[in-house]
């Protein structure tokens, strides 16, 4: 059986569960409780169909036996200044599915294929404070950069960093 699965604009729902039950895990602590409780499994499905269908993004299903646990989207550079950029918008894990590897083997996998497209800049946005993320992307090679971005979600601030793996192009 095939670890990776291309994702279609028809996984939106499975994905959008990954994304809701990884955030509830994840993010306890950083994101307002109440949110996180209330978040619901479809939240995501727009924006991820859109994006699929569109051709925008990529999207990625990683699987344990015949089980999707995990997923990524990934693309061209969605910010102005990093637009010639590959960007990981967002790799997610069901938590019981974590410190397997898998996480590795679907960041890998991404920066892979963006690559293939001709890619050797890579960026992505994590939330500030999030010590296992930090530790994920500093081991694969990405590092913090000065640039963040400030929003608030259910109430409580948040502070995004950019995160940024550049390949030498010899």
């Amino acid at each position: 059986m095939e670890l990776f699965r291309e994702a279609t604009a028809q996984d939106a729902g499975l994905i959008s569960h990954i994304y809701a039950t990884s955030w509830r895990r994840a993010y306890r602590g950083l994101i307002a409780q109440h949110y996180l409780d209330r978040l619901p499994e479809d939240y995501w499905v727009p924006s991820i169909r859109t994006w699929l269908e569109s051709g925008r993004m990529e999207g990625l299903l990683v699987y344990d036996g015949r089980q999707p646990v995990g997923c990524a989207i990934y693309g061209r550079g969605r910010d102005e200044d990093h637009g010639s950029w590959g960007e990981i918008v967002s790799i997610y894990l069901l938590p019981e599915f974590t410190r397997r590897g898998l996480g590795s083997a679907l960041l890998e996998e991404c920066l892979r294929r963006l690559r293939d497209e001709g890619y050797t800049r890579f960026y992505l946005w994590a939330i500030d404070g999030n010590a296992p993320a930090d530790a994920f992307y500093r081991r694969h090679g990405f590092h913090v950069t000065g640039d963040h971005v400030a929003y608030a979600i259910g109430g409580q601030n948040v502070r995004d960093l950019r995160y940024v793996r550049v390949e030498d192009q010899t």
